[in-house]
């Protein structure tokens, strides 16, 4: 039997959504541990914490690093 363009595109929504939804609450932990990060990293910075010793800990990119450290 032969699918319609349809019953394909409804395939492929139905294997997105589970993973999808999973991706989407995943971020938005991300975001919420992200808030309580970037003070800890401003701080951490400037006492001394070498930036590579920043990401090893958080796993942060070296540009986020340099962007949270130098903010006010």
């Amino acid at each position: 039997m032969t699918r319609t363009p349809e019953q394909i595109r409804a395939e492929a929504v139905a294997a997105l959504t589970e993973p999808g939804a999973e991706r989407l609450a995943l971020m938005s932990r991300v975001a919420e541990v992200d808030e309580i990060l970037r003070p800890l990293v401003r701080q951490a910075v400037a006492a001394g914490v070498p930036k590579t010793r920043v990401r090893e800990l958080t796993g942060l990119a070296r540009g986020t690093i340099g962007t949270w450290s130098e903010e006010d």
